[in-house]
């Protein structure tokens, strides 16, 4: 049977994916509120500093495994003697990468005097290496098992969310706090290591074919490496320099960029597997499918950019309360990162890995770190906190420049300008509506102002891309309305267009 056939909906996909990832967002929506308020900043700064110590050693523990297992492994799926080969040796290698950043991070927290204050919470946070590292998701997203990844990160999520209400009442139960954090991201990875078996046989092996591998990990963990820096460096030079207050205010501004920027992303990051198998079998299908994308994070990318910054401050009152007001300008700051940080992950994620150009990705993201530390470290001490949240947008704007280039071929293929055009008057439109109201109404409370600005400001978008016709915005509409969407007849005919405009383009620069 054709892989096309094993493999389910991609869009029946995207919508579990966005489905989990909004679940495990609304984890800490719903949490987040209390304990800021029963913890304080001050213990929030502490946890999150600690959690951003851990990632530097996480990182290295996953070695840009995981996008590598999901491309190379959604080649050779369909032989399940090969693939089962092929997993055992990644596993393997996962397992010594984490053996050696727990060796790392033991020797840096007591070697470092500063960190023993934070000790107990380090020590927490470290059991997300070793969850992480049995859980093999990268196993299911080969074979694009959404369901079962959505289903067990549900479960987990609502325990979860039951142990915080019964178990953190003072800002003393700070610990605690980490500890249901891990095990709220960490518990279903010892359900996914066990449940593997549907797959594969796992298990550890001596022919690992290191040297095989070797190469285009250590391609992506430099890209990993750049996107920690540049994701924890505010954090982390915020905690060093200024103290565990601002890292709390900083938190939330970035708490809300993270939640917002994953659904996004959540939309097209189950597109890696389809897309690595379509780039070698079928080149039309992979234009399409990357068109389609691209035109969905137009659509999606400015609204929410626009509705983050113009509700920064009933979101940040609702999430933590007049404590953390602080927080307004650096999210509304902060909120222009998405124009281009959901570009940035669709270029690596569905272009330069899928074509095996991680090198690529690596130079965009490195451009962007070095960029974001350098920045934080002249700016902060002089500027403060709110430095850092102009370093990120300068960080996503280097990494979007230099992934535009190196995808420029593909992107000369597809057909943006009718979305963003869509897109950027359903935005002014907004931006309109939002002055007015400004102008003649004020809500005392933050629920209503968010919700009754929220609203008027989505029915204005939504009407703009019925209004225009947006073919993206029409697309998701009927899946999401279970009506029938192009035929393949239909969607043959869009790539071959596509194509074509490419080939005269060509022919013109000739």
């Amino acid at each position: 049977m054709a892989a096309s056939e094993k493999t389910p909906s991609l869009t029946r996909n995207a919508m579990l994916n966005s489905l989990k990832t909004v679940m495990g967002m609304i984890f800490p929506l719903i949490t987040f509120p209390y304990v800021s308020r029963i913890l304080g900043a001050a213990n929030i700064g502490k946890v999150n500093y600690a959690q951003s110590i851990v990632s530097y050693f996480a990182l290295f523990a996953g070695l840009g495994i995981s996008s590598y297992a999901i491309r190379e492994g959604a080649r050779i799926r369909d032989d399940r003697e090969r693939l089962t080969r092929f997993a055992r040796q990644i596993f393997t290698i996962n397992l010594i990468t984490s053996a050696i950043a727990y060796i790392a991070f033991f020797i840096t927290i007591v070697a470092v005097q500063s960190l023993h204050a934070y000790m107990a919470l380090l020590i927490i946070m470290c059991l997300n290496i070793g969850f992480t590292t049995i859980g093999v998701d990268w196993l299911y997203s080969i074979y694009e098992d959404y369901f079962y990844l959505s289903i067990r990160t549900i479960l987990v999520q609502f325990v979860s969310l039951i142990l915080m209400f019964v178990f953190v009442h003072k800002a003393s139960d700070f610990v605690i706090y980490a500890g249901i954090t891990v095990f709220a991201s960490s518990a279903a990875n010892i359900w996914g290591f066990f449940h593997a078996s549907k797959f594969c046989s796992l298990a550890p092996t001596t022919e690992t074919d290191f040297n095989r591998h070797i190469k285009p990990l250590m391609t992506l963990f430099t890209n990993n490496i750049a996107i920690t820096i540049y994701s924890n460096a505010g954090t982390t030079f915020v905690g060093a320099m200024l103290g565990d207050v601002q890292v709390g205010l900083y938190t939330v501004a970035m708490k809300v960029y993270t939640i917002v920027r994953q659904v996004i992303n959540s939309l097209t990051a189950v597109s890696l597997p389809r897309l690595s198998y379509l780039v070698e079998n079928d080149h039309r299908g992979f234009i399409n499918l990357l068109n389609q994308l691209f035109n969905t994070i137009v659509i999606a990318c400015v609204p929410a950019t626009i509705l983050v910054y113009t509700l920064r401050e009933p979101i940040v009152l609702i999430l933590s309360g007049h404590e953390y007001l602080g927080a307004t300008p650096l999210l509304g700051i902060v909120a222009f990162a998405l124009l281009m940080a959901t570009p940035n992950a669709l270029m690596t994620s569905a272009i330069l890995i899928p074509m095996r150009r991680e090198s690529k990705v690596a130079l965009a993201t490195t451009t962007g770190a070095v960029v974001n530390i350098g920045l934080d470290f002249l700016l902060i001490p002089h500027f403060g906190m709110i430095s850092a949240c102009y370093s990120i947008l300068a960080a996503e704007f280097s990494v979007f420049a230099v992934s535009a280039v190196c995808a420029a071929d593909q992107l000369r293929k597809l057909r943006l300008w009718s979305a963003l055009w869509h897109a950027l008057l359903g935005g002014a439109l907004i931006i309109s509506a939002d002055a007015l109201m400004e102008w003649f109404t004020t809500f005392s409370n933050p629920f209503v102002d968010l919700l009754v600005r929220g609203c008027v400001y989505a029915a204005i978008y939504v009407s703009v891309m019925l209004v225009t016709r947006d073919t993206s915005f029409k697309f998701l509409l009927e899946r999401f309305l279970r009506r029938k969407p192009k035929t393949a007849k239909q969607v043959e005919q869009e790539a071959k267009e596509i194509l074509e405009e490419d080939r005269e383009v060509r022919q013109d620069k000739r």
